[in-house]
C-alpha cells in the first residue's frame, strides 16, 4: 500500500530540487557582459539643484585594459546625477547610461570635504543597506576640491582613476606610512563607536585644466594627477580638522598599520640620517588617576641605513647608538605633536578611550561621558626604541673620508 504522506512529501523535495536547478542553469537577472557598466569609482557632492550629487564612474568592459578606445577615446566615463538623498543621486544617474549599471567592481568612494563637515553616517546608510554596493570599497575625502573633479581627471600609468587611488594610499601606507586606508565598513563601524574618533585620507588636486579629463592629459610629462595630501580628523562623524605632513605617521605607528616607514633626521647641523624602519610595533595604555587621563605609548622597532648625508664613522656597534637616539627623538617629537593637535581638537584620534576601556573598564564607566575633556587634558608619555640591525652595502659615509685619501670600507 503507498504511503500517501511519504509519496507527497517525496514529490515536493523533487519539484524543489527541480526548481532550484532551473535557477542554477538560467538565472533571470544574468546578463552578458557587452551588456553592463562596471562602476569602479563613486563621488558625492553638494547638487546645484538637490542635497546631493552622485558621479559614478564607469568602465566599459571591452576596453577596460586601456585608458582608451581603439577609436582614441576614453573608455572611462563618469554619469552625473542628483537627488535628495545620496541613494537616489546616484540610481538617478542611471538615466544616463544605456547599459545595466553593476556594482560588484566598486573600488572607491570619494565624499567631498563640504559634505563630510556636516556628517557621514548618513551618506554611508545607503552603502551598508544595499546589497549591490561594497562596504569593503576604499573611502576618500576630497580637500580643496570637488569629489567629482578626482574622479574626472585621467591618470597616467595606473589608467583607471578609482583604481590608481585605491593603490596610491595603500603605497603610502605600506612604503612611506602618512596614511592609511579605511573601507566603508570599518568608517561605519569605527564612527559609530564612542571609544574612539576616527581619521580617514584626504585626496587633492595641486593644479586644475579644461583637459585633465581628456586623454591629452595623460601624454604629458606632467600630468595633472589627484594626490593624497594629509587626514581629516572627525568628532563623531563630522571633519573637525586637517593636517598634511609627516607628522600623521605617528597615527599609523599607533595603529600598527605600517610596513615599512623612511624617516630622516639631522644628527649636526647640515648633516642627516636616513633609516628605514622596519617591524614597527606600538602599545597603548591608558588610565585615569586622581580624575586626570595618563596616556602612554610605547613604541619598538627595527631598521636599516638608507643614507647618511655628512661624515659619520661606523667603526663598531656602539657608533649606531646616536643615530638610534636621533631618530627616537623624532619620533617622540612627532608623536607629541599629534597628540597636542588631537588634544586641541578634542578628538581621540589614538583610540584611547578603547583602550581605557579594555585594561580599565570600571575607569571607561565613570568617564566615558566626559571623556572627550578629559583626553584634551591629559598627561602624554611617549617612549621610543628603535635598532639599527644592519648599515647597508657600506659602513662609513662616504663623506667620512677625505677626497684622495684612497680610503674606503
Amino acid at each position: 500500500m503507498i504511503d500517501v504522506k511519504r509519496y507527497s512529501q517525496a514529490i515536493s523535495k523533487c519539484v524543489l530540487v527541480a526548481f532550484v536547478f532551473t535557477l542554477l542553469s538560467g538565472c533571470a537577472d544574468y546578463r552578458e557582459i557587452n551588456e553592463l557598466s562596471f562602476v569602479l569609482g563613486i563621488a558625492l557632492d553638494k547638487g546645484e539643484n538637490s542635497p546631493y550629487k552622485a558621479t559614478l564612474q564607469v568602465v566599459n568592459p571591452s576596453n577596460v585594459s586601456t585608458a582608451t578606445s581603439s577609436s582614441g577615446g576614453p573608455s572611462i566615463i563618469n554619469f552625473e546625477g542628483e537627488g535628495k538623498t545620496p541613494g537616489e543621486a546616484i540610481w538617478h544617474s542611471f538615466k544616463k547610461t544605456s547599459r545595466y549599471v553593476s556594482f560588484p567592481h566598486l573600488e572607491v568612494l570619494v565624499i567631498s570635504e563640504e559634505l563630510a563637515k556636516e556628517g557621514i553616517l548618513n551618506i554611508l546608510e545607503v552603502f551598508e543597506r544595499d546589497f549591490q554596493l561594497r562596504l569593503s570599497t576604499t573611502v576618500l575625502l576630497s580637500h580643496n576640491t570637488s569629489a567629482a573633479s578626482i574622479l574626472k581627471v585621467l591618470t597616467p600609468l595606473n589608467k583607471i582613476t578609482s583604481e590608481a587611488l585605491v593603490t596610491n594610499v595603500e603605497n603610502i601606507q605600506k612604503v612611506v606610512g602618512t596614511n592609511s586606508r579605511l573601507t566603508i565598513s570599518k568608517v561605519i563601524q569605527y564612527t559609530k563607536n564612542a571609544e574612539e574618533d576616527i581619521t580617514i585620507s584626504t585626496v587633492t588636486l595641486k593644479s586644475k585644466s579644461k583637459k585633465m579629463s581628456e586623454v591629452a592629459n595623460i601624454e604629458r610629462t606632467d600630468p595633472i594627477k589627484p594626490e593624497i595630501d594629509g587626514t581629516a580628523f572627525f568628532k563623531e562623524d563630522r571633519w573637525v580638522g586637517w593636517k598634511g605632513g609627516q607628522s600623521t605617521r605617528a597615527l599609523v605607528i599607533a595603529y600598527n598599520e605600517g610596513e615599512v616607514m623612511y624617516i630622516t633626521a639631522p644628527f649636526s647641523e647640515g648633516e642627516f640620517i636616513t633609516l628605514r624602519l622596519l617591524d614597527m610595533k606600538s602599545k597603548r595604555y591608558a588610565k585615569i588617576k586622581n580624575g586626570k587621563a595618563q596616556l602612554t605609548m610605547d613604541v619598538k622597532g627595527n631598521a636599516t641605513i638608507s643614507e647618511i648625508i655628512g661624515p659619520y664613522e661606523l667603526a663598531n656597534n656602539e657608533d649606531l647608538k646616536p643615530l638610534e637616539k636621533v631618530i627616537e627623538k623624532k619620533l617622540e617629537e612627532e608623536i607629541q605633536q599629534m597628540f597636542k593637535f588631537s588634544q586641541k581638537l578634542g578628538v581621540d584620534s589614538f583610540g584611547y578611550g578603547e583602550q581605557l576601556a579594555i585594561q580599565h573598564p570600571t575607569q571607561w564607566s565613570k568617564f566615558k561621558d566626559s571623556w572627550r575633556s578629559i583626553y584634551k587634558n591629559a598627561e602624554t608619555n611617549v617612549r621610543v626604541d628603535i635598532s639599527i640591525k644592519t648599515e647597508g652595502a657600506r659602513k662609513n659615509s662616504i663623506k667620512f673620508y677625505e677626497r684622495g685619501s684612497g680610503h674606503d670600507n
